[in-house]
């Protein structure tokens, strides 16, 4: 119990430290679009999202009461036909800017791991490292376990050994 509590006040803490921008803006869909390469081929999803950087899913949480919370990244995350991205907004630019990005023919496996009613796609590329995704609602507080496991059911498809 005083772990979850823990967990959503640092949740809290990094939903303020970072502007997820115009969410709200009848212009958002556009102003997503504009920073994905036209390469990565159609947006199938995209929203507020975390990105766990060298994170194999929910391990940091299951391994002690004591581990220090993993490492993340907010921002919006995109899922296309050929990649996924993480984007965070430059105020000063008024655009997003690209802080991840994960070619499919980068990866070997997709995971959906969970914890409770909380749920991570789990990446594994070909150098053997993991990358974590999560989609989230609330102003980041909340992970959004549905389109999570939308999400992990498109990739399931497209990532292949």
């Amino acid at each position: 119990m005083l772990r979850t509590i823990m967990l959503l006040i640092l949740a809290t803490l990094f939903a303020g430290c970072a502007s997820l921008g115009p969410v709200d803006s009848p212009d958002f869909p556009q102003l997503v679009a504009q920073a994905v390469p036209k390469i990565d081929g159609e947006i199938r999803l995209y929203g507020p999202g975390n990105w766990f950087p060298n994170t194999r899913g929910f391990t940091p949480e299951r391994s002690s009461l004591l581990a220090s919370p993993p490492n993340v990244i907010p921002g919006i995350l995109v899922v296309t036909n050929d990649a996924i991205l993480l984007q965070q907004w430059d105020d000063k630019e008024k655009a997003f800017d690209i802080v991840k990005r994960l070619l499919f023919t980068e990866l070997t496996s997709v995971a959906l791991d969970s914890y409770g009613v909380n749920r991570r796609i789990v990446l594994r590329k070909r150098d053997l490292s993991y990358e974590s995704f999560d989609f989230s609602q609330g102003g980041g507080i909340f992970v959004d376990s549905p389109k999570v496991e939308e999400a992990f059911t498109f990739l399931r498809d497209r990532i292949k050994p």
